[in-house]
Parts: C-alpha cells; structure tokens; sequence
C-alpha cells in the first residue's frame, strides 16, 4: 500500500510540474500586496494575511498541498475574510516564496515552523488550522503540538515514510530532472492548462486560470535540489496521534479527486472517526479554488456550530 501511495506521489510531481527551490526572496520585493516574511533560523516563511471584515470570528492557518502555494487559498481566504476570519495563507519550506531546503542548512520540519509562525502571531487555542491534500498531513501533524479550536482537512493526503526510497530521489539524475521539468515545461501554457483540468474537472475554470500564480514560484532555480531534501526528511503523517485531538474536525473530499484515492481517504476518516464529512459533488482535487464560495460555506457553518 505504502509502494502504490508513493506512486501516486511521484506521478504527481511529474504531471503537476511543481515543486522546490534554494531560493530566499527579498523582502523589498514583495509577491503579494498582502505579503509578510517571517524569519527563523535559517528560514523565511513567506504568507500572506488577509485582515476579516465587519465583525472579527476569529482567525485561521491555511496549509497548501504539494506543489502549490498560497496562492492556492487565494479564494478561499477572501470567501472567510468576508465573513469575518483574519486569514493566514503560508508557503511551506521549498514551495512559493518561502525558503529552499538544502543538506547544508540547519534543518527545521515544516511543521515547526508552521508553529512558530502561528505562535509569533497568536497565542495557543485561537486558531482554526486548515488543511489541503499534502497540507492537511502537516496540520495533522501541527494540531498535536499546538492546540486548535478547530481543524478543517480539505482532500487530505497523509504523507508516508520514504525508507529507502529516500536516497534514490536525492540522486543527482533525479535532482536533475525534476529541476529542468518545473525550471522549462512549466512554462509550457497547454500542459500547465492540462493538469489544472485534471485537478479541478472543470474546464470553465481551467479556461481564465493565472498560470503565473502557480509557475511563477515553480521556475526558481534549485526547485528538483529542494524537493529531493524534503522527500529525504518529511515527518510522516502521525495517524495514530491524531487521537490526541480533540477539537472538533471537518473532512472534506472532492467526488472527482484523481490524486486522493479511497485508500487514503479512508486512512484519514480512521483517524477521525467522530469527524464531519462533506463530499464536493463533481469537484477535483483543488476544489478549495474553483469551488471556494460552496466550501467558504461549509467551513462557516462548521466553525460557528
């Protein structure tokens, strides 16, 4: 099972294109309008913060998938922005603007950092922590450290043990590879359009997609150097420790989800068997864009129960 979801991964990093760098962005050069840099160790988590409007509910971390960024929650942190909810969209370490990882450097886990991020801008108990595919194994990770009043897990992928897999993605060949497939064939517009078909199944909105948004932090230079030192030293998904949550969970899977298969969906629901479910009808994998008004919904009735 651990051999057929790692060949899911790995099939993804091809098709999607996307991935890590060594890269440390300027300051002075903001992505966003709404960027902030936040310095530990020999890291620069870049995020972006979205101030609520109206009447202040609370606030929230949202955590990207695999070869995204936070631009991926760009939609949703307006949907919850709106309805009140100061929103935090990070870029883990070697995705986005944020750091990129090397063997040389003091290594921190991304779920660390995830923390003192959250703690440098809130206290313990006042945060919701959101979650999306590779994400949402990091803030199952990050709620048994921290604790939050309530967790949202949207197509949640947990994130197995490389073993010896380990060193044959850190090969020079491979490093090679996967830095000319996110440095060149992202810039190949029909092959990006493609994958943004098969993660949303939705071709209205594959059509007026900002590819930029998405290749933009893809191209940095380093990005195959970076990816193979995370796939060497991830935390693995701790599945069994998710028993120590206890704040209220939302688990939300897509019908037309062609990464997350029902295996892993499965493993997740296991873990959290008191959880509340909602199914995306005829939603992808990234449906927390294309269907962010639907789900901006949902989270707001769950939170607010």
């Amino acid at each position: 099972m651990t051999k057929k979801i790692l060949s899911v991964v790995l099939c993804f990093v091809i098709l999607f294109a996307i991935a890590v760098p060594s890269f440390a962005q300027d300051a002075n050069e903001l992505p966003y309008e709404n960027s902030r840099f936040f310095t530990y160790g020999d890291y620069e988590l870049h995020y972006r913060y979205t101030q609520h409007e109206g009447i202040y509910r609370g606030r929230i971390m949202f955590i990207h998938g695999f070869g995204q960024s936070s631009f991926s929650w760009e939609n949703m942190a307006a949907e919850m922005s709106a309805k009140g909810y100061d929103c935090y969209c990070v870029d883990l370490p070697n995705f986005g603007y944020s750091t990129r990882e090397t063997m040389d450097m003091e290594l921190i886990s991304r779920e660390t950092l995830v923390e003192k991020l959250m703690l440098s801008i809130a206290p313990e108990y006042t945060w919701t922590l959101a979650g999306h595919s590779m994400g949402g194994a990091v803030a199952i990770n990050v709620a048994q450290s921290v604790k939050v009043n309530k967790l949202m897990l949207f197509c949640a992928a947990p994130v197995a043990d490389m073993g010896d897999m380990g060193g044959m993605v850190s090969s020079p060949v491979m490093s090679g590879m996967v830095n000319f497939v996110f440095k060149y064939l992202t810039k190949i517009d029909i092959l990006m359009k493609l994958v943004v078909l098969m993660a949303t199944a939705n071709l209205e909105y594959t059509k007026n997609y900002n590819l930029e948004g998405v290749t933009a932090p893809l191209q940095l230079d380093g990005t195959g150097d970076g990816l193979c030192t995370l796939m060497q030293t991830q935390r693995p998904t701790d599945l069994e420790g998710a028993a120590n949550i206890k704040c209220p969970v939302l688990i939300v899977n897509a019908s037309k989800d062609m990464i997350i298969n029902n295996s892993m969906k499965q493993q997740i629901a296991d873990a959290f068997p008191d959880a509340e479910h909602y199914l995306v009808e005829g939603g992808g994998h990234i449906c927390i864009e294309d269907r962010a008004e639907e789900l901006s919904g949902v989270a707001y009735e769950f939170l607010n129960k």
